[in-house]
C-alpha cells in the first residue's frame, strides 16, 4: 500500500495536528483582533448577587454551548429537552455550536487570553471535563466560581469526591455537573456467543481469532483515550499508579505492556489496523455486525438503540473483570463568555430533578443521574424507581461495583501522546 495515502497516515496526521494545536504555546498579544473575536478589552465580566439577577440578565439572551457534536440523536436532545425547555421557561435561546474535540475550544481560549480578549467570548458555556477542564482551570481561563448561585446545586452530593474532584482536579465551582458516564463494552451475542471475553487477555484471544471483528477509535477520540486507559490500569494491576501527579518513570514502567498489546492486536483489527473508525461510525459497524464489539461511555446506550431500531436485539453490555473507568459530564463557563447569565440557567436546568430524569429514562437518553436521587422528592424517586431497564443494561449494583476513577489530567495526555507515538506511527 502507498503509505503516503494510507487511511492510517491520515489519521495520524489528523492526530498530530490536534495535538500541536492543543499544546501550541499562545502568540503574543496583538492590537489585531483573532479571527472570528471580539477586539482586545479589558472589561470586567458580570457578577450578580442573586439567583433573580441572573435570570433577569439572562432573559431574552442566546447562550452558545459549544459541545461534541459527535451523535446526532444527543444533538437533537439537546435542542429538545434543553433548548426548547429553556426558551419557554426563561427566554433563553440556546445555540448548540457542535466541535469534534472540545480541546479545539480550549486553544482558543489560551489565544484569546494571551490577545486581552477577556469580554465577549464566541463561547458562553462548555461540556467539559477531564484533562480540558484541568488546562483551562490552571490557566484561569474559567468564570467563577459560579455553581453556589445555581438553586438545583443542592441536589448535587459535592461531598463526594469522586464529584468535587474531574480527573483528579478539585472543581471548587468552576463546573457544574449535568451526567454521569461510566464505560461499557457492547457485544454481539450472535458473534460473539453469551460469554463475552471479559478480561483483556481473553479480549486478545478473540481479536486474533476473529480478524477484522475488532476495532477501536483512534485517539484525540475520547472513547479510543479510555479504551487505552483502561489498558494501562491492566498493567499496572489497578489505578492505584495513576491517581497521583505524573510520574514519567511509572508511565515507562507500564507504557511498554500497553504499546506490545494496541501493536500485537493490531493486524488483527477491521481493516487490517490500516484505519481506525470513529466512535459514531463503530455503532454502525457494530449495526451491520461488520464488527461484533462497540464501546460506550453510557451503559443504557445499547438498550437504547435496541428499541429504537439501530441494533438487532443481540448487543448485549459486560464490564471487564478489572472495572471500567467512570466520570461525570461537566459544563463550564469560559473567562471572556459574553452571556454568563444565560449559561448559568441552562447549567441550572442541567442538574434539575425534572430534566435529571429524563436523563435517566431508559427509552430517552438511557444516561446515569449526577444528582443524588435521594435528594429528590418521594414522587420523583418513585418514578426514578418505576424506570424499567433494556434488555442490555447492567443492573446498578452491578457497575458500582466494577467503577473505577480516572486519571489525572496530566496522565491522560501522556496516554495519548504515547499512543500516537508508539501505536498510530508504528
Amino acid at each position: 500500500m502507498d503509505k503516503r495515502n494510507s487511511p492510517k497516515l491520515m489519521a495520524l496526521i489528523a492526530a498530530l495536528l490536534l495535538l500541536l494545536s492543543a499544546c501550541a504555546t499562545p502568540p503574543a498579544p496583538s492590537e489585531r483582533d483573532l479571527e472570528g473575536s471580539a477586539p482586545a478589552t479589558t472589561k470586567a465580566p458580570p457578577t450578580y448577587a442573586t439567583w433573580d439577577e441572573v435570570l433577569a440578565a439572562a432573559r431574552g439572551t442566546t447562550v452558545n454551548w459549544y459541545m461534541w457534536g459527535g451523535s446526532d440523536k444527543i444533538n437533537a436532545d439537546v435542542d429538545n429537552d434543553i433548548g426548547r425547555v429553556v426558551q419557554e421557561t426563561y427566554g433563553v435561546t440556546l445555540n448548540r455550536v457542535p466541535v469534534t474535540d472540545i480541546a479545539e475550544v480550549v486553544n482558543k481560549l489560551l489565544n484569546e487570553s494571551a490577545a486581552g480578549v477577556t469580554d465577549g467570548g464566541s463561547a458562553d458555556l462548555l461540556w467539559i471535563n477531564g484533562e480540558n477542564f484541568k488546562t483551562v482551570k490552571d490557566a484561569n481561563l474559567l468564570y467563577g466560581p459560579f455553581v453556589n448561585l445555581l438553586p438545583n446545586t443542592k441536589y448535587v452530593n459535592w461531598d463526594d469526591p469522586a464529584m468535587a474532584n474531574d480527573f483528579g482536579t478539585p472543581v471548587e465551582g468552576y463546573e457544574s455537573p449535568w451526567g454521569h458516564a461510566q464505560f461499557v463494552m457492547e457485544y454481539d451475542t450472535a458473534q460473539v456467543g453469551d460469554i463475552p471475553p471479559t478480561t483483556f487477555e481473553a479480549l486478545a484471544a478473540w481479536i486474533r481469532a476473529n480478524p477484522g471483528k475488532f476495532t477501536y477509535p483512534a485517539i484525540p477520540d475520547f472513547t479510543g483515550s479510555v479504551f487505552v486507559r483502561h489498558l494501562f490500569y491492566w498493567a499496572a494491576g489497578g489505578p492505584e499508579p495513576f491517581m497521583g501527579d505524573f510520574d514519567q518513570a511509572v508511565f515507562d514502567q507500564y507504557a511498554p505492556r500497553v504499546w506490545e498489546y494496541l501493536n500485537d492486536i493490531e493486524t488483527s483489527l477491521w481493516r487490517e489496523g490500516q484505519t481506525y473508525p470513529t466512535a459514531a461510525a463503530m455503532t454502525d459497524l457494530l449495526a451491520n455486525k461488520e464488527i461484533a464489539f462497540n464501546m460506550d461511555y453510557s451503559p443504557g446506550n445499547a438498550s437504547l438503540k435496541i428499541a429504537q431500531g439501530v441494533y438487532p436485539e443481540t448487543i448485549r453490555t459486560f464490564v471487564f473483570d478489572t472495572g471500567t473507568l467512570a466520570n461525570n459530564n461537566y459544563v463550564a463557563i469560559p473567562f471572556n463568555a459574553s452571556n454568563p447569565a444565560g449559561a448559568m440557567v441552562i447549567a441550572n436546568w442541567l442538574i434539575d430533578p425534572e430534566m435529571q430524569l429524563i436523563l435517566a429514562d431508559p427509552t430517552r437518553w438511557g444516561w446515569l443521574m449526577a444528582i443524588d436521587p435521594a435528594r429528590m422528592t418521594a414522587e420523583q424517586q418513585a418514578r426514578l424507581a418505576g424506570y424499567e431497564l433494556g434488555p442490555a443494561t447492567l443492573q446498578a449494583d452491578v457497575l458500582a461495583s466494577k467503577a473505577l476513577p480516572e486519571p489525572g489530567g496530566d496522565w491522560v495526555t501522556a496516554f495519548e501522546k504515547g499512543w500516537i507515538e508508539n501505536v498510530l506511527q508504528k
